[in-house]
C-alpha cells in the first residue's frame, strides 16, 4: 500500500515536472528571490541615493541656525540705514 502512495507521488512529481521547471526558470529570471549579498548591496545604494537627495535632520538645523543669524544681521545693517537717515 504504501508502495503505491510513494508511486502515485513519484508519478504526480513526474508528470508537474515541466510546469515546475517554467515557474523555477521564471523566478530565476524576473530575480524573485534575492540573495542577502544583492540584498545588501541594494539597500546600500539606495543609502547612498538618499543621502545625496534629502538632507538630515541635524542639516537642516544648522542651515536654519545660520539663517537666524543671517536675519538677525540683515536687521541689524537695516536698522543702521534707517537711523542715518
Amino acid at each position: 500500500m504504501e508502495k503505491n502512495k510513494l508511486s502515485l507521488d513519484v508519478d504526480t512529481l513526474i508528470r508537474f515536472s515541466p510546469v515546475i521547471i517554467v515557474i523555477f526558470c521564471f523566478f530565476m529570471s524576473y530575480k524573485v528571490f534575492v540573495t542577502p549579498v544583492d540584498l545588501e548591496r541594494r539597500l546600500q545604494k539606495y543609502d547612498e541615493h538618499i543621502e545625496k537627495m534629502y538632507a538630515t535632520k541635524t542639516e537642516v538645523e544648522q542651515q536654519e541656525k545660520q539663517l537666524n543669524i543671517i536675519s538677525v544681521k540683515i536687521d541689524k545693517i537695516y536698522d543702521y540705514i534707517i537711523g542715518k537717515k
